[in-house]
């Protein structure tokens, strides 16, 4: 994502940090507000994590399907 590049990049964590892998569970956003998570799943860059509860599990799994709907 070239629009990232040179930008400051803000973590916000869920409620669990780490899943049963060890992976980090945050959620990115810019400066500006811009849900980079968001994007990157609407870009088809991303896949969503269903084996694991998250705050925007639902919403991701939404945004995935208008995605593949899209393409």
């Amino acid at each position: 994502m070239e629009k990232l590049r040179g930008q400051k990049v803000f973590l916000r964590y869920d409620s669990l940090k780490y899943d049963n892998k060890n992976n980090l569970l945050c959620y990115l956003y810019l400066q500006n507000k811009t849900f980079i998570n968001a994007h990157l799943i609407k870009e088809g860059l991303v896949s969503v994590d269903t084996n694991t509860d998250f705050k925007y599990k639902e919403r991701f799994i939404n945004m995935t399907k208008e995605s593949h709907a899209e393409n």
